[in-house]
């Protein structure tokens, strides 16, 4: 059924299992692709700032996971930009689309700007206060800089991606961030090391190429979008029609997903900080393990964008039986593909010396077991990143998804890191600790998305949408 307007046969006569794969794989597959470009960027940092020690590894890590909460405040409003673009573009009004896209560049560069001011003026003291010794607070304070300087582009990096996909292009952002990665490995490989005829900066050369490789993407991406033949036009608020509405709507699906994206990013924060309480090594173990689960995570991250454009499309024409069939489809994909990032993630971990050849002989192991302890829980972290960034959001349940956040990472988890690592002393369960956090969140989720609660909210709204 269709909430105003009757749906085509054709359009039914389209939705064939076959043709959900094609459509699902060919968004989810660049996405896929752009999203390990982009993780890898933390991992070409580590590798070539891991040439100058543990320290130079240490204050990168802890640098990249303070900015990263930050960040992941950020991509909540591309997420919820890119249903919102999804619903409109569903319905064919372009319109809507241009002012949702535009209203949602703008409140990311604003809040962009506005979080990363303090960390830009005080990093060695915000380094200091969450716990970093001296000397690495020191080795990555123009890193830092660097890197917050560069969050509020990648806040309007994330708008603008979420609209190409919500508009059936994930190639587009694909090759982007292709070109930004391989200009951040070439900057900062030249950079870190002083390969003449530049100047030896390392770790601050690090977070000169991470800064001008994100600037020269962000330019990139909004001059593609808006010279796009049928793509949307640039609005300025004044010229939004229906702005009152759009910026609710906004708001109503991006903050409960905003405040979920930062206390699990926090979540993660205070695994640092329990691990930077357990020693240098401990905290670049688990640095070296992260940074590798992530380039994996991201592989199957295209599925959760995936279901935000095919699920929020159908959700804008009402058609509910449909948009449960393609969530179907994108969670089967995405149990097929954590089994086979299981299997690699563990081959990953035997690679650990060949990659790190100068890290110290206590820090390796450390991190091969965190390696193996994620690559166990790899099937429940795609399918939370499935549900709880594209199925659930996509109708409009992001509270359910806050509240899961909650209950997993402070109720659960976290509590059995601290307990732990710190009274017990015992580092390696840490990491099972953060995979016992994944599969109370993923059995949340999924109780969740077999009953119809997470999708009556989009019903509601659609209903009373005006044509």
């Amino acid at each position: 059924m269709r909430f105003g307007v009757a749906l085509p046969d054709s359009a039914e006569k389209k939705d064939q299992p076959t043709s959900n794969y094609r459509k699902i794989l060919n968004l989810a597959l660049p996405v896929g692709i752009e999203a390990v470009l982009q993780t890898s960027l933390g991992l070409i940092d580590q590798v070539i700032v891991g040439l100058l020690g543990a320290s130079g590894v240490a204050g990168v890590g802890l640098s990249n996971s303070v900015s990263f909460i930050v960040v992941l405040i950020y991509s909540a409003i591309g997420t919820g930009s890119g249903v919102l673009v999804a619903q409109a573009f569903g319905r064919e009004n372009m319109e809507e689309v241009s002012a949702t896209a535009a209203l949602g560049q703008m409140v990311a560069g604003i809040l962009g700007f506005g979080t990363a001011l303090p960390l830009i003026l005080f990093p060695s003291v915000i380094l200091r206060c969450v716990g970093a010794q001296q000397e690495v607070a020191n080795e990555a304070a123009g890193y830092f800089q660097l890197f917050a300087a560069s969050a509020p582009l990648t806040a309007i990096s994330a708008v603008t991606t979420a609209t190409f996909r919500s508009l059936n292009d994930s190639r587009t952002p694909m090759m982007v961030t292709i070109g930004a990665a391989a200009l951040n490995t070439l900057v900062g490989f030249f950079l870190v090391l002083g390969i003449s005829p530049f100047p030896k900066l390392g770790v601050l050369g690090a977070g000169i190429a991470t800064l001008l490789s994100q600037a020269l993407r962000c330019l990139v991406l909004l001059i593609l979008l808006y010279r796009r033949k049928e793509g949307p036009n640039w609005r300025w608020p004044w010229q939004c029609l229906g702005i009152e509405r759009i910026l609710k709507r906004l708001f109503e699906i991006t903050y409960p997903l905003a405040l979920s994206e930062l206390l699990w990013g926090t979540s993660a924060f205070l695994y640092t900080l329990v691990f930077t309480r357990l020693g240098t090594a401990a905290l670049a173990a688990s640095q070296i393990a992260m940074v590798i689960e992530n380039l994996f995570i991201a592989a199957g991250s295209g599925l959760a964008p995936a279901a935000v454009a095919t699920i929020g499309q159908l959700m804008g024409t009402g058609s509910i039986d449909r948009a449960k069939r393609n969530a179907a489809t994108v969670l089967r994909l995405g149990a097929l593909a954590a089994l086979a990032f299981t299997a690699l993630l563990i081959g990953a971990a035997f690679f650990l010396p060949v990659l790190y050849p100068q890290m110290k002989k206590d820090v390796l192991p450390l991190a091969f077991w965190g390696i193996l302890i994620a690559a166990c829980v790899q099937p429940a972290k795609v399918l939370n990143n499935i549900l709880g960034n594209g199925i659930l959001p996509s109708g409009g349940d992001t509270k359910f998804v806050l509240a899961g956040h909650v209950i997993a990472s402070y109720l659960v988890g976290l509590p059995a890191a601290v307990w732990l690592g710190i009274f017990w002393g015992l580092t390696v369960w840490v990491f099972a600790a953060r995979a016992i956090e994944e599969i109370t969140k993923v059995i949340l989720f999924l109780l969740r998305f077999f009953c119809s609660a997470w999708y009556e909210k989009s019903t509601v709204a659609v209903s009373s949408t005006p044509e």
